[in-house]
């Protein structure tokens, strides 16, 4: 009888776990069908004639200016010196406004008297876009890469910052004092308590302030640069090269959704906890 009933948990294991296997083989079928479609109606449209090449060029033109740019470069600079000049922008902001934001965070979330200290503060930047800022980080940084940085950087603080906070404030009240009552000092509640509570709402802001940062890169490459993505962009778009235009910014999204994919495989075994 125990054998027997051994034989049927073994068995219905094995048919959870093909089903599972099923269910996720549909779901990634129906993940690349919609962007399928997209991709084949895009090019039958400019291939039929129904719509111009002017405004819209054909997948093929895209995929044969992508491999121009790949053996001669863009503008006498080769295309892997413009994609790792943007990724160094991208990465040195994201790396550094992620620290600045999250010791801001955690502070204005734990220590009310820091959140006073820099509510205010922070209220007042956070409405502001980044470009704003453009024209003056030019007057006083220069057109260099100091001022492209920080663009980036300011606008991926605040919401690292914003997201840490807030994790910080939704840690449950009695964990704390627990913690408090069996003699933690405030390191300990930190490392022990708040962090780990905080951790999902921290990497959530992480995820949202790389795509604000890729999304700001562009704007900060228009600076009278000749370097990067976004100098490829603008420059494609003055002569009207629709194609160029095109390998740039679908550069941009392909390099924004690879960092965002590592950047869930680093949470998802940090934050292991949650599935």
């Amino acid at each position: 009888m125990s054998k027997s009933s051994d034989k049927m948990t073994a068995f219905e294991g094995q048919d959870l776990q093909t089903q599972a296997l099923r269910e996720k083989a549909m779901l990634f079928c129906v993940a690349i069908a919609i962007p399928s479609l997209i991709l084949i109606l895009w090019e039958m449209t400019t291939r039929m004639g129904w719509v111009d090449e002017l405004f819209l060029p054909s997948l093929s033109g895209i995929v044969n200016e992508f491999f121009a740019m790949t053996r001669k470069g863009y503008a006498g600079t080769p295309l892997l010196s413009h994609v790792l000049g943007s990724l160094r922008r991208v990465f040195t902001a994201f790396t550094v406004g992620t620290l600045v934001g999250l010791l801001l965070g955690l502070l204005m979330g734990y220590y009310k008297y820091v959140r006073a200290a820099f509510y205010v503060v922070t209220e007042l930047l956070r409405p502001i876009p980044p470009l704003a800022f453009i024209t003056l980080f030019i007057l006083w940084f220069g057109i260099g890469e100091v001022s492209k940085v920080l663009i980036i950087l300011y606008a991926g603080a605040l919401i690292v910052m914003l997201n840490t906070m807030a994790g910080v404030q939704s840690c449950p009240k009695d964990k704390i004092l627990a913690a408090q009552t069996l003699g933690a000092n405030d390191l300990a509640i930190f490392l022990y308590v708040i962090l780990p509570a905080a951790l999902p709402s921290i990497f959530t802001g992480m995820r949202v302030a790389l795509s604000v940062d890729f999304g700001i890169l562009v704007a900060a490459e228009l600076l009278a640069g000749d370097l990067g993505i976004g100098y490829i962009i603008q420059d494609a778009s003055t002569f009207f090269n629709v194609e160029g235009l095109f390998v740039g910014i679908l550069m941009i999204g392909f390099f924004g959704v690879m960092s965002d994919f590592l950047l869930r495989i680093i949470a998802s075994r940090v934050v292991h906890w949650q599935g």
